[in-house]
Parts: C-alpha cells; sequence; structure tokens
C-alpha cells in the first residue's frame, strides 16, 4: 500500500413507502359515494321532469285536437253539397233522426215529390244531448257530460256515379234552373226517376250531368269512460265518435283525456246570421235546433297518468250550469279546461 488513504462508500437505508390509513380510505370511499349519491338524485330530478314535461305536452295535444276536431266539424255543419234548404220550394221540413241510425232510409232524408207537391225532408245540421238524456248507442258513455250530433255532407271530392253504396246515403243536386227536380237523395242510383244521379250541369246540356255526388254525414260526439274499452276498461276518459258507415255503426276514438264536455248553442231568432241567445242543450226548443248559427264548446281535460304528489287547486266552470270544484279531483291528475266558440259558417252564411 502507497499510504493513499481508501474512501469508504456510504450507504443510505431505502426509504419506507407509506400507504393509505384506514381513516383516509374509509373518508375517500365516503365522499365517492356522497358525489354518486348526488349524481344519482340529480339525474331522477332530471328524468323525473322530463316525464312530466311529457305528460303536460301530451295533455295539451290530445286536448287542442279534440277542440281541433269537433271545431272542423261544427265549421262544415249543415254543407249538403250545392243544396240550400232555405231555398227550396216548398219549404223543407226539418227532421230528427236517431244518432244510432243505421238503416238508409233512417237517416232523415226524404225525397221530395213533385208531382203530388210532398216537400223535402232534411235533418237538422246540428242537434245537443244533454247529459241526462241516455243514447243507446254511445257506449261507456260519462255520467253527467252532453253530447253533439253534427250533420252534413262530405267536403272530399265528389265521388264518381259508379262508385255509389247501396249502404250509404248520397246527395246530388242540380245546376241546371229548368229542372223540376233539383236534389237527389238516395242510397245508390235505382230504377225510379227520384232516384237516379242524373241531374244537370248548369248548361242544361243532356247527358251534361253534374257528377258532384256527396256522402252524407250523420256524426255524434260523445265522452266515454274507456279508451280500450275491454273488460273492465283501461279507465282514461276519451273523446269518440260515432258515425254510420257502409251500412254499420262505428265508433271512433278522437283524443285521449277528455273528461268532460258541455256546448251552448248560439240561436238566430231574427234570421241574420248572427245569435241573439245562447242556450244549453236542454234549454233549445226543437224547432230551433235549424236556427243555430254557433257552438260554444267547452272541453275539460286531463292527463292520461297522474303526476306524482299533484294537488288539485283549482275550480273549473265547465259551461254555465256544471262547475267542478277542486276538492273533488283527488286523483293526483293535473288538468285543463278550454272554451272556444265556432260558427256553423253554411247556416249563418246563408242567412246573412
Amino acid at each position: 500500500m502507497n499510504g493513499t488513504p481508501m474512501t469508504r462508500l456510504a450507504f443510505t437505508p431505502r426509504s419506507r413507502v407509506r400507504g393509505y390509513t384506514m381513516m383516509e380510505l374509509v373518508i375517500a370511499l365516503g365522499i365517492g359515494v356522497a358525489i354518486l349519491l348526488a349524481l344519482m338524485l340529480m339525474f331522477s330530478r332530471n328524468s323525473g321532469n322530463q316525464q312530466e314535461v311529457e305528460r303536460t305536452l301530451r295533455q295539451i295535444e290530445n286536448a287542442r285536437f279534440a277542440v281541433d276536431t269537433l271545431t272542423e266539424d261544427v265549421l262544415h255543419a249543415g254543407f249538403f253539397s250545392d243544396l240550400n234548404p232555405d231555398r227550396v220550394n216548398p219549404p223543407v221540413v226539418y227532421t230528427s233522426p236517431s244518432p244510432c241510425a243505421v238503416a238508409t232510409t233512417a237517416q232523415g232524408w226524404v225525397q221530395a215529390d213533385p208531382a203530388i207537391g210532398t216537400a223535402m225532408q232534411v235533418p237538422r245540421p246540428v242537434e245537443g244531448i244533454p247529459a241526462a238524456t241516455a243514447v243507446g248507442c254511445l257506449a261507456n258513455r260519462r255520467a253527467g257530460t252532453e253530447a253533439i250530433v253534427l250533420r252534413r255532407s262530405e267536403t272530399a271530392p265528389p265521388i264518381v256515379l259508379t262508385a255509389a253504396r247501396t249502404d250509404n246515403v248520397y246527395i246530388q243536386t242540380s245546376r241546371c234552373r229548368d229542372e223540376w227536380g233539383q236534389v237527389r237523395v238516395a242510397a245508390s242510383p235505382g230504377a225510379e226517376p227520384e232516384k237516379t244521379f242524373n241531374l244537370l250541369n248548369a248548361n242544361c246540356t243532356a247527358g251534361n250531368v253534374n257528377n258532384a255526388v256527396r256522402r252524407l254525414l250523420q256524426r255524434t260526439y260523445f265522452v266515454a269512460t274507456c279508451n280500450d274499452c275491454a273488460g273492465a276498461g283501461d279507465g282514461i276518459p276519451t273523446l269518440k265518435r260515432v258515425e254510420m258507415i257502409d251500412g254499420a255503426l262505428r265508433t271512433t276514438s278522437i283524443a285521449e283525456g277528455v273528461e268532460n264536455l258541455q256546448f251552448e248553442f248560439g240561436v238566430d231568432t231574427s234570421g241574420d246570421g248572427v245569435p241573439d241567445t245562447f242556450l244549453t242543450a236542454g234549454a233549445v226548443p226543437l224547432a230551433d235546433w235549424q236556427n243555430v248559427v254557433s257552438v260554444r264548446m267547452h272541453v275539460l281535460t286531463r292527463g292520461t297518468q297522474p303526476s306524482p304528489g299533484h294537488v288539485e287547486t283549482r275550480t273549473y266552470q265547465v259551461g254555465p250550469n256544471v262547475t267542478l270544484a277542486a276538492s273533488g279531483f283527488t286523483d293526483g291528475f293535473k288538468r285543463s279546461l278550454l272554451s272556444t266558440t265556432a260558427r256553423l259558417n253554411n247556416v249563418g252564411s246563408r242567412r246573412e
């Protein structure tokens, strides 16, 4: 050895790796669970709010559709193709056929016979059915609700003569002033002159037939206690329509959630096409139904599903005679009331 001192290497002990303590782990898990619960609560509330919005939108949509459907038929009530009942000589005799009539001979139309001077019979364009009046074909009708019968011809393009069937009622009018018979009403073309759809157009040329043959309609709107009424029924109040099509009565669901239906009828007593008074269905005299020129509709609707936690606080005035207090609604359904007035254009305009 040359006397050079040896260098000693220094070693430091390995650092100890320190993990989470049990207390820290419990706190971390607690924070994670709290965040997860908050997220779940927020999602649940958002989901519930979304469902409530969907229920409300569905209720509004059903209510609007019910009102729009009723309004459209009221606006067209009394449209009998080219026939103007106010200008028929001798004057027409108005009838009130049963809403449940199926036979074509029971639809309120009777052909005039000029040979013996009998007048033509025409069904009234509109008639109300009071809540207390039972009608057999209005199945599962909800108690305390009114119904309405509307009569007119189709507004769709006229059918061709060969398409007429024997189980519907059709009307044809003449546009030729020289023809003695200006109206034909029958189930189909027949051998008798009064049942042959051969009336002429305005040029009065032989063989130039007015092809404006239209099907006549009689529709009754009412509120049923159920939409699907099989068995015990689904319990959803629904606006429905009954009419005779192809020789049989058919019931069609129009809008779910319609709970109550009431009407007021504007009667024109002065003949100027403007209502002079509004009467309920039970107050209109029989002879004044042909003088009704407008209909005021009151439609109470509710959701098809209850809203959790909803408590009704409003009182609904459904027409002049029906008041429904909030205390009577304990089922959790949200409700809305729509009221509108529609004019019978085909009746009122002819009188102006």
